[in-house]
């Protein structure tokens, strides 16, 4: 994992985030800020609940131009 991922146990609560996801033994990070809140994760900007089970998180990088992780 690069610099900056924190272990999913740790993350905040209804602070955008970058998560990780492992799958086929890779890990991916998504290209959509969450929020963890009561029920579990949320998309930010679709504003609806998504079924993941992340294994990293770092802050959302509000200031990239092309909205993909770096």
């Amino acid at each position: 994992m690069e610099k900056g991922w924190q272990p999913v146990a740790t993350a905040p609560a209804h602070a955008e985030l970058e998560l990780s996801i492992y799958d086929k033994g890779e890990y991916h990070a998504l290209a959509f800020p969450c929020q963890r809140d009561d029920l579990g994760w949320r998309d930010v900007r679709a504003n609806r609940s998504v079924l993941l089970d992340p294994t990293h998180w770092r802050l959302w990088d509000r200031g990239r131009a092309d909205g993909k992780p770096h």
